[in-house]
């Protein structure tokens, strides 16, 4: 039988050495080398967590949208951070193709139930 927490866990160690896992390391220590836009991304981090939270309980307020664009905008004037969700966005499309891959078989057994 197959321990698929053990292919898990390989697949964490190999993608701490992948390039764009490496990138994006890179491109948050060269952010938390400038106070300012490390400061304001986390702020950015928060607001974000806070809008998802607030989407979910359905307590969220155009005045909410409107500082998250607001602090959006700041953030993409801001080259350490726009490199560093450059490569998040890398590493990210590198997760969806392997998430594809694993759901494969799911995604065949649908497709012959419905043949």
């Amino acid at each position: 039988m197959v321990n698929i927490y053990d292919t898990a866990n390989q697949m964490e160690e190999d993608l701490r050495q992948t390039n764009e896992f490496i990138a994006l390391k890179g491109a948050y220590a060269r952010l938390k080398q400038d106070p300012l836009a490390f400061t304001m991304f986390k702020k950015f981090q928060q607001h974000q967590i806070e809008f998802q939270k607030k989407q979910t309980d359905g307590s969220l307020k155009d005045s909410d949208l409107e500082e998250l664009k607001k602090l959006g905008e700041q953030i993409e004037k801001n080259p350490a951070i726009m490199e560093l969700m450059t490569k998040e966005q890398q590493l990210a499309k590198l997760m969806d193709e392997v998430n594809q891959i694993m759901f494969k078989p799911i995604n065949e057994l649908y497709q012959d139930q419905q043949n």
